[in-house]
């Protein structure tokens, strides 16, 4: 029940990490996006007659910001999957560990089991020994009482 509990607190942390990620990038994404229509907009302003120079250079720009965003977004992916993988190789480690500990607790139980039915079986002949005896005992009694 411990190893479900912490897998559903390692989701949840995962789930977290994911929507800041994504609340990050928006962020970015908005904030290039309203860079880049400023700029645009400024030198249609200022630059009219530069303007097939211009919109090549910011072709440009827009490639090499959707390549760095490419990137960024490549890199976090390959972090998010490392974690990923990490965590799973813990939660491995952990349900290896966890599976010998439950073996060993088997094996002490079944020990303990054998025990309790030793123990068990040689209540049982001591009982049926004292019967024996008591049985012996008042048949001695009676007869003692008869002669």
């Amino acid at each position: 029940m411990e190893g479900a509990t912490i897998v559903q607190q390692i989701l949840k942390a995962l789930d977290l990490h994911s929507e800041k990620i994504q609340q990050q990038m928006k962020e970015m994404e908005d904030r290039l996006r309203t860079e880049i229509q400023d700029t645009e907009n400024r030198l249609r302003v200022e630059i009219q007659d530069t303007e097939s120079r211009l919109r090549a250079e910011i072709q440009d720009t827009e490639n090499r910001l959707r390549a760095e965003i490419q990137d960024t977004e490549n890199r976090l992916y390959t972090k998010i999957r490392e974690t990923e993988d990490r965590l799973h190789q813990k939660l491995l480690d952990l349900e290896k560990r966890t599976d010998a500990r439950f073996e060993r607790l088997e094996t002490k139980m079944n020990y303990w089991r054998l025990e309790w039915s030793e123990t068990q079986e040689t209540v049982d002949f001591l009982a049926r020994k004292t019967l024996q005896h008591e049985r012996k005992l008042r048949s001695r009694a009676e007869q003692s009482e008869i002669s």
